[in-house]
């Protein structure tokens, strides 16, 4: 019985979190769409931290299955398309899943996992770790990338907290990670997260279907990055709402 209710707690949340945001996910409101009395949650060990913490990593596996399903549709050996692919997937369901990208990384996240490390790091062990084969794959192909020795030490050493974070995510991958290629990953990170921050947070933003070319610029920016050409064969996934 705990369990059940623990499940159908956690599909209210997905619920009242695509309705009203992080705010509106409350033990009372959850009791409310269960039609239930909030003593009966307590009773069953549902608590509200518990909560948006089992929120949030049930919403990163939603993200994660999404983009391994658009990388998946590329030719295994195309490293092109699967990047463009994969770099677009992001856009687009985090485009379209504005309280849940609140949620992994947005105000939402600080307050739906406050000082608790291990859900913090989510966003660089399991995303930018789904990410770190590929990025691997990509420099052993030739991508260019910046020396270890010519990257100044207080960003080297930034860097390598994080390498660590997707080495720890990889164990396959041993410790042959340049601080280069984290280096690649991080700068095309941060044209994703402008982009989505502007969809995601200002109030008058167009919707994600209104940014098609803005989306392609991004995509082809990320192949530039990492010095590869656009790959005819590439299979998006499609922007809903799209003309």
């Amino acid at each position: 019985m705990e369990r059940d209710l623990r499940q159908d707690a956690l599909a209210a949340a997905r619920r009242l979190l695509e309705a009203d945001g992080v705010r509106g996910v409350t033990m009372s409101a959850v009791a409310c769409d269960l039609a239930v009395p909030d003593a009966e949650l307590g009773r069953a060990g549902v608590d509200r931290v518990a909560l948006l913490e089992a929120l949030y990593e049930s919403t990163m596996d939603r993200l994660l299955a999404f983009l391994g399903a658009a990388v998946a549709q590329q030719d295994p050996d195309d490293l092109a398309a699967q990047v463009e692919a994969g770099t677009h997937a992001i856009v687009v369901w985090c485009g379209t899943h504005r309280a849940e990208f609140d949620l992994l990384m947005g105000p939402g996240f600080r307050q739906a996992v406050g000082a608790r490390a291990a859900v913090r790091q989510s966003v660089a062990s399991r995303l930018g770790g789904a990410w770190a084969p590929l990025f691997d794959r990509v420099r052993r192909a030739g991508a260019p990338y910046p020396p270890d020795a010519d990257i100044p030490a207080d960003l080297a050493a930034q860097l390598d907290v994080y390498r660590r974070l997707l080495l720890r995510a990889n164990p396959g991958m041993g410790d042959d990670l340049p601080l280069g290629v984290v280096y690649l990953m991080t700068v095309g990170w941060r044209q994703i997260f402008g982009l989505l921050c502007m969809l995601s947070f200002d109030p008058g933003a167009r919707p994600v279907s209104a940014f098609g070319d803005s989306i392609t610029h991004l995509n082809r920016s990320l192949l530039d990055l990492v010095g590869l050409a656009p790959s005819p064969a590439v299979r998006l996934v499609v922007v809903p709402g799209a003309a």
